[in-house]
């Protein structure tokens, strides 16, 4: 998909294109995680039950099993070695 200019209103609100809607199946009341990377706004939808979850192998090397749809996030990586961390 090409990329789309939108304008934010007085309020600060911005207006999703109804294909990116469509397309990732946004009704009125999703929520999103918004975060600041570099220079860019990433905004994902929040999906809780969607979420990462590491597995391990049986040498037991961590991995993300595949979901479909979904990619290995920086954010999901960064979490899992939070969590390693504490």
């Amino acid at each position: 998909m090409a990329a789309m200019v939108v304008a934010i209103d007085k309020s600060g609100r911005i207006v999703i294109p109804s294909e990116i809607r469509d397309q990732l199946d946004l009704t009125p009341g999703t929520e999103f995680d918004i975060q600041v990377s570099r220079d860019a706004i990433v905004l994902e939808p929040h999906r809780p039950h969607r979420a990462r979850q590491l597995a391990w192998t049986e040498d037991g090397r961590p991995y993300f099993p595949a979901v479909v749809g979904r990619e290995v996030t920086d954010a999901d990586v960064q979490r899992v070695r939070d969590a390693l961390q504490r």
